[in-house]
């Protein structure tokens, strides 16, 4: 009998957890904050977050998630047609592979060793026209020759670098 008035204790406390526990909201306190609205528009922004993720095109730059280190506003002019780069080789921390073109496409990289083993794959989709630089880390793999392979799913690029890790 004592075992059972046990189990029962236990089963109602576990039930009761939730009663008692600390429920935590979803929201961020941020030192700056606003909200624009216009008609069924509605663009909401804060400052003192970290980004964690970036979405961009040419006209303009959009980041998500929390604490921005700073802003960077760039006069580069950004390159005519359709092409990519890939640097700095030799590279040791990371690699940088440039997209620029004026129409929708999508991208296959890989990064390949020497021995013919594929280190990295990722792809990168764009719905218009495009000037994006996406960064590679490059740190954790060995010393040597390495190939990075990019192209399109239409086949109007297909490129492959071959780059030293130092």
């Amino acid at each position: 009998m004592a075992k059972g008035i046990k189990i029962l204790i236990l089963l109602l406390l576990v039930s009761l957890e939730n009663t008692f526990s600390q429920q935590l909201s979803h929201q961020v306190l941020v030192p700056v904050a606003g909200v624009s609205t216009a008609g069924g528009f509605s663009y909401s922004q804060t400052s003192g977050e970290t980004m964690v993720e970036i979405i961009s095109n040419p006209d303009f730059v959009l980041t998500q998630g929390f604490q921005q280190p700073g802003m960077k506003v760039s006069s580069m002019v950004k390159p005519e047609g359709n092409g990519v780069d890939v640097y700095p080789n030799p590279v040791k921390d990371f690699v940088y592979i440039k997209f620029f073109g004026d129409a929708a496409r999508n991208f296959k990289i890989d990064i390949i060793s020497i021995t013919g083993t594929i280190i990295y794959t990722g792809t990168i989709n764009f719905a218009g026209s495009y000037y994006y630089i996406q960064k590679i880390e490059f740190e954790e793999y060995r010393t040597g020759l390495y190939f990075v392979r990019i192209v399109s799913d239409d086949g109007l690029i297909s490129r492959t670098f071959k780059i030293e890790k130092i």
